[in-house]
């Protein structure tokens, strides 16, 4: 069975795609000054040996949050955390962290599927398939989310070295008869019995069309080219859009809680 370490092995290796990196005994710092106000690329996650450990210490959880606010601080992007709930000292964790000045600004659910699970219908009048025009996968991208035009320079940077990184490939969409490109997802293997889709979007005027459900058909094809156990994805719990993924077979994994400091 895939644990939840896997799903997190992936996550991570999709976050040092567009993030610099602080890695520290207790925790690491993702983050990319030139998307500062995004907890994606800006976020810190805690050491399984502060989450899982058999004795809890405030005065110890004190002294990391005064660290992580210190140093986001001086990378200057905001103090975000991830708390996956599934920790043994998660609760205790986050109540010491509110208490500190933090928020629960997000929850994210983490949903998974297993390749042996019933596999998607295709939609016949929607083709997804692997691009390495980085341009329009950009411009979609941006589209899809209402990200500002700001953030296409830096985006274009960290997505040109991954036309040759046989880990992630670049996913389009494009409707029968139509000129223009509907929709986008980042796939992204690691470890290699584990896929992770990321960043799946839609242009809002071809939403409700099946476009990100050819999508998600074209990443289980390539999960099992690849011969991989599993699909991971992310969902932020305010976007609504878990429900749709559950009707295609994916379950929850896991919940997180995503806090932030209160300037």
């Amino acid at each position: 069975m895939i644990s939840n370490l896997t799903l997190l092995q992936n996550e991570a290796g999709f976050d040092s795609l567009f993030c610099e990196i602080i890695r520290k005994d207790d925790y690491s710092i993702y983050y990319n000054t030139h998307f500062w106000d995004d907890p994606i690329f800006n976020h810190v996650t805690i050491s399984p040996s502060i989450l899982e450990a058999d004795s809890y210490s405030c005065s110890r959880t004190d002294e990391l949050l005064m660290q992580i606010i210190e140093r986001t601080r001086n990378v200057q992007v905001p103090s975000s955390i991830y708390l996956d709930r599934f920790w043994k000292n998660s609760k205790n964790l986050e109540g010491d962290a509110i208490d500190s000045g933090f928020l629960i600004i997000e929850q994210m659910h983490i949903l998974k599927k297993s390749m042996s699970s019933l596999p998607l219908d295709r939609v016949p009048e929607i083709k997804a398939s692997a691009t390495g025009d980085i341009l329009a996968w950009n411009r979609v991208f941006i589209e899809s989310f209402g990200i500002p035009g700001s953030w296409l320079a830096e985006l274009e940077i960290r997505l040109r070295p991954l036309a040759n990184d046989p880990q992630t490939i670049l996913l389009v969409a494009t409707e029968e008869g139509a000129s223009q490109v509907s929709g986008c997802s980042l796939l992204h293997v690691n470890p290699r019995n584990c896929l992770g889709v990321y960043c799946v979007g839609t242009v809002p005027e071809r939403r409700g069309r099946g476009v990100a459900k050819a999508l998600m058909g074209e990443a289980e094809s390539e999960a099992k080219r690849r011969g991989c156990e599993v699909i991971v994805l992310q969902t932020i719990a305010s976007d609504g859009v878990a429900p749709m993924y559950l009707k295609m077979g994916y379950e929850n994994a896991f919940d997180r809680d995503v806090l932030q400091l209160r300037e």
